[in-house]
């Protein structure tokens, strides 16, 4: 998906949800929206997330599982003519259909279910329809996915289709080749498709941060994903990590990156810890249907960690990419910088007592530094924290950055009551800086309030407040 216009599968699930409760008129209208591009019923639509209808379509190039469908015309959604092989189909059609299949297959072979039949619609197959238009026209819309299922009571799993731009024309699409941005448009979309086969009414945020985390996992030469990075938690850990705002649920694709690669158990061509979180999400019959950090906290526990843990080291590892992921130093991977910055000299050797006020599921950092006169190795510092209380899942941990490279990170032991400590070497002979991280691991909610949050929750523990100082001393 890209920055101009990244939402429109969001934007329609979210519509399909509010159906029911839309006056008849009004659902007659919303339904148009989900008109499949064959389909004139929403040609009079006048919006940003429908293309128009596929006039002079062409028949279909169907795979084993996919069908492509386009317009073979003079209109403006006909994808370029050319036709290099001879075999009566657009070399894009074919592209499309190749890339189309090959996602498909990743996803099969990595676990994960196969998206539900349609029940025919849009061909006489129960094949996946993927359409060509240019969805580009709409503020450089790659791609969209959308349900089907419009019966009284459809199931949390549905069926769905989706819509790609037809030639990804640099004019449209400057950065990466086509070929790269139909490659990575499919990995997110068509993951959209397979999610719906799980929970169509699960969070957005993880909806999207997973689909996004795909397109790493398939293509991860092209790197489009990066341009997310800048919203992520590695650059604005204020953020709630389970907020459905600004480009936040994008960037937090790297969030589920870190996971991959603290269990990189795979299943298949890809990392297995993913999967076992949709299949904790899944809401078919039977299954567990779990919202999202809930799913991701069993799964966690499954590998004998726990969230509040996994969510303090994700924060403390953001302070230095190069070293947590394994394409962390590239540039897009940069982290914030520290709230606070302190330098403790002999003459100087405590701060003044901070505090810092986090919303759940945030972070943020404090540097400190030692003057050049502390050269003497029996040079300490201590860092004093106090906590919100322990059901807040406050979290702290000191990193010493040492002039070799190397880091020493460690938490600070929670204390119920009063500040907890921790002490580490600070002579400027072998340490750089220290980090304190502190973060609200909290997930803490109550579910359905309509909010942007973990099972359109209202956090509990927004606001915990973290107080904190440190100060130097000879051992």
């Amino acid at each position: 998906a890209a920055q101009a216009a990244p939402d429109a599968t969001m934007a329609l699930r979210d519509l399909a949800l509010a159906m029911e409760e839309l006056p008849p008129a009004d659902q007659e209208r919303a339904r148009a929206f989900f008109a499949r591009p064959t389909d004139p019923g929403g040609d009079d639509l006048d919006e940003d997330v429908i293309v128009e209808y596929l006039d002079g379509e062409g028949a279909p190039l169907c795979g084993d599982v996919i069908c492509v469908h386009y317009a073979n015309g003079p209109d403006s959604d006909a994808p370029p003519s050319t036709d290099d092989d001879d075999n009566g189909y657009p070399d894009v059609v074919d592209a499309t259909l190749a890339t189309a299949e090959s996602v498909h297959n990743t996803y099969r072979q990595a676990g994960y279910r196969r998206p539900d039949p349609d029940g025919m619609q849009g061909d006489d197959t129960d094949k996946i329809d993927v359409y060509l238009a240019d969805t580009g026209e709409f503020g450089g819309l790659y791609g969209y996915c959308a349900a089907d299922d419009w019966s009284d009571d459809p199931p949390k799993n549905r069926a769905a289709f989706c819509v790609i731009d037809e030639d990804f024309d640099a004019d449209q699409f400057p950065s990466h080749t086509s070929s790269e941005n139909r490659q990575v448009t499919l990995a997110h979309e068509y993951f959209h498709a397979v999610q719906f086969a799980y929970d169509f009414r699960e969070d957005r945020w993880i909806m999207e941060a997973t689909a996004t985390w795909a397109e790493e996992q398939l293509y991860d030469a092209v790197d489009d994903n990066h341009q997310y990075l800048t919203d992520s938690q590695i650059s604005t850990p204020w953020a709630p990590l389970d907020a459905y705002a600004d480009f936040h649920h994008y960037g937090n694709w790297v969030f589920f990156e870190y996971l991959s690669q603290r269990w990189r158990t795979r299943q298949g061509p890809m990392p297995k810890i993913v999967l076992d979180v949709w299949k904790r999400m899944s809401g078919r019959p039977g299954a567990p249907d779990q919202y999202s950090t809930q799913a991701i906290q069993h799964v966690l526990n499954q590998r004998n960690s726990s969230f509040t843990t996994v969510y303090g080291r994700f924060a403390d590892g953001n302070r230095r990419p190069a070293k947590t992921y394994d394409e962390g130093g590239a540039s897009a991977y940069r982290p914030v910088r520290p709230l606070q910055t302190r330098t403790l000299s002999r003459t100087k050797r405590s701060t003044p007592r901070w505090f810092l006020d986090l919303d759940h599921l945030t972070s943020d950092v404090v540097r400190l530094t030692p003057a050049r006169g502390l050269k003497r190795r029996d040079w300490k510092l201590r860092v004093k924290v106090d906590m919100p209380p322990a059901k807040s899942a406050p979290v702290a941990r000191v990193a010493v950055y040492l002039k070799s490279g190397k880091v020493q990170s460690s938490a600070v032991k929670f204390k119920k009551r009063g500040f907890s400590s921790k002490v580490v070497g600070f002579s400027t002979r072998n340490v750089k800086y220290v980090e304190l991280v502190v973060a609200n691991a909290s997930r803490r909610s109550r579910c359905g309030r309509g909010t942007v949050f973990a099972c359109q929750g209202l956090p509990l523990d927004d606001q915990r407040r973290f107080r904190f100082n440190a100060s130097i001393f000879r051992s």
